[in-house]
């Protein structure tokens, strides 16, 4: 990892994350120098969509100061995410919250996606063999105005609404930074439109940029100097 000596004690053979972090030693590299970056400031990272682990562990890996919220909603990735958090050592620096982010607080249904890929899987609107039902929460009601230093975002489609449900921390500029993904095939599936979460972050006084390189990858902050 780029966090040495930390390690991915558990993955999943045949797994396209795994794979990339088995061969490389990391996962999509763009977005790890970013918040490998800030990370070694420290502060509270919120990882939506953690997986087994990957960015949780390299922001507490990069310094001892640094703490993670992991939510992860899969029953399969829980149960990486919780042993290569204890492998770690790192128990006490990463909770993990084995519940699904989004617009409103219940449950819903979620699709777990093939037994031989941890990242394929995620909410769904409609009730399926592959479909089951888990917990799911807002985050500035899970989190009210905990100050978060970087959130990041990937649920196969359903990042709109994770943010949608962070629209009180987003209004108290409780979040210093936001990235998040646009999977414009499953948002199609979910009936989010295109462009959406942008044009709600913006109208929250947050500046809104692709990141160079990842064309569905995108950062957000607050404007300097609004209110």
């Amino acid at each position: 990892m780029l966090a040495p000596p930390l390690a991915m004690h558990q993955l999943l053979p045949g797994d396209v994350i795994s794979g990339n972090i088995a061969f490389t030693g990391f996962y999509e590299l763009g977005l790890s120098h970013r918040i490998g970056k800030m990370a070694r400031g420290g502060g509270l990272f919120v990882d939506v969509g953690a997986n087994m682990g990957y960015f949780s562990l390299l922001w507490a890996g990069l310094n001892p100061a640094g703490r993670v919220i992991a939510f992860e909603a899969a029953p399969r990735n829980i149960a990486l995410l919780e042993n290569n958090i204890r492998q770690n050592g790192l128990s006490d620096r990463i909770t993990l919250v084995p519940k699904a982010a989004g617009d409103r607080a219940g449950t819903v249904q979620f699709e777990t996606g093939p037994m031989d890929q941890t990242g394929w899987g995620g909410i769904s609107t409609s009730v399926t063999s592959g479909t089951i039902n888990v917990p799911l929460v807002r985050l500035d009601q899970e989190l009210p105005d905990a100050p978060i230093d970087v959130l990041k975002i990937d649920v196969e489609g359903a990042d709109t609404w994770v943010l949608r449900g962070c629209e009180g921390l987003l209004k108290n500029k409780c979040i210093r930074a936001i990235f998040f993904e646009q999977n414009e095939e499953r948002m199609k599936r979910l009936g989010i439109a295109s462009g959406e979460a942008q044009d709600f972050l913006r109208a929250l006084d947050y500046a809104c940029v692709p990141c160079a390189g990842e064309v569905d990858e995108w950062m957000a902050s607050p404007n300097p100097g609004g209110t």
